[in-house]
């Protein structure tokens, strides 16, 4: 059984990890609003690494007492999952429209990062 160090440890872990993917989704959203291209790179970063992780990491938040493997294991695979669903079904539907795709997983996704920010497990 871990102490109770480890788990305020874990649980301010998981908590920073939901706030970063917060702010990186909404920044992510507003540079597509904007237009912000940019030759750094940072939208498509931000972007990229919201999809893999923001999804994934709403859904891992509801594990309780995971180890962090499980927990980084899981946000991988469904934040990979469900953005070859969103592509796929775009491509099937013939309606390539990534831009309001992210904004569509940013709402799914956000209400449940905000909730594990302030009740992490």
């Amino acid at each position: 059984m871990p102490s109770a160090a480890e788990l305020t440890r874990a649980r301010t872990a998981r908590r920073g990890v939901a706030v970063m993917l917060v702010v990186a989704g909404v920044v992510a959203c507003l540079l597509n609003v904007f237009d912000v291209a940019g030759g750094s790179g940072l939208r498509l970063a931000l972007t990229v690494g919201f999809l893999l992780l923001g999804p994934g990491w709403a859904a891992a938040g509801f594990l309780r007492r995971a180890p962090a493997a499980h927990m980084w294991l899981l946000t991988v695979g469904v934040g990979v999952a469900t953005t070859l669903l969103a592509a796929q079904v775009m491509v099937s539907a013939t309606w390539w429209h990534p831009d309001l795709m992210l904004y569509i997983v940013t709402a799914l996704s956000v209400p449940f990062l905000l909730r594990h920010a302030v009740v992490a497990q």
